[in-house]
């Protein structure tokens, strides 16, 4: 199907008319319900400033019975333009300037009680259908509010578009990032110069979001580097707070997010891009 992007334009005073390069797009989910248009009317009465996303994603509504926004793509501002999205402390909007930001409408992470599933504000989720089982717990969470089929396709669609409209190579971030996480140190790296060209080789990134130097020398760059081997894609990276392109999610420059996260569908429709 093609892409259909309906515009639910937020007035000029919710976001900043000054245009970047944009080479990096930032993936959120909401926290909150299926409407994307209650999303977006959230940020005209935000009193915190100008937060918003470029884009908004529907879903279905909890209960499963409203499909009427399900995949449905929503326009907040001209893409072109930006607006704080990633909330970075004492960053001045370095990387909101520079990105494209999306919201997909999910619950994020839910609690299981007396076989029950509560959102994070405490309402209970009624819709099994939706609930997503990790194989093992992100940010401290074994079950989250699924992406929809057909909020991950809309998606697909939406990335193809921007990329090329944007000259952002999609393959970047976390289609490299999740490729890496299955890979494990050979035996037999004897000496830290052999384990940093193997993680150098491997694009792997010390704390300055660089690759690591074979420099044989057991730095703060390298532990960092190791500590990250076998390391979900969506957790923190450094490369994407120090800028790298290509497409990341909230979770990799915020520890305290979880947006967005690990969904099995999300991870194999990024590496069809």
């Amino acid at each position: 199907m093609p892409l259909v992007v309906h515009n639910k334009l937020l007035t000029k005073r919710n976001y900043y008319s000054e245009e970047y390069p944009k080479t990096m797009i930032f993936l959120h989910h909401t926290a909150g319900a299926h409407n994307p248009i209650s999303t977006i009317w959230g940020w005209e009465g935000d009193t915190r400033g100008r937060v918003a996303t470029a884009f908004v994603i529907g879903n279905k509504s909890s209960d499963g019975l409203n499909q009427l926004f399900d995949g449905k793509v929503y326009r907040s501002f001209d893409e072109t333009r930006w607006a704080y999205h990633l909330g970075i402390p004492d960053s001045g909007g370095r990387l909101d300037k520079i990105s494209i930001g999306i919201e997909i409408c999910a619950f994020g992470y839910l609690r299981k009680a007396g076989g029950k599933f509560y959102t994070y504000v405490n309402t209970e989720f009624t819709d099994t259908t939706a609930i997503k089982k990790l194989d093992k717990p992100f940010r401290g969470f074994d079950y989250y509010h699924a992406y929809s089929d057909a909020q991950v396709e809309s998606l697909r669609l939406l990335l193809i578009d921007l990329g090329a409209r944007f000259n952002i190579n999609l393959k970047k971030g976390l289609q490299e990032w999740i490729k890496k996480e299955t890979l494990k140190m050979p035996p037999g790296l004897n000496t830290t110069r052999k384990k940093q060209q193997w993680l150098r080789d491997n694009g792997f990134v010390g704390l300055d979001g660089k690759l690591i130097v074979a420099d044989g020398i057991s730095g703060e760059n390298t532990k960092h580097a190791l500590s990250t081997v076998g390391q979900s894609a969506f957790e923190y990276n450094t490369a994407c707070f120090n800028g790298a392109p290509g497409i990341w999610t909230h979770t990799n420059v915020r520890t305290d997010k979880s947006d967005c996260f690990p969904h099995d569908k999300l991870k194999k429709m990024l590496l069809t891009l």
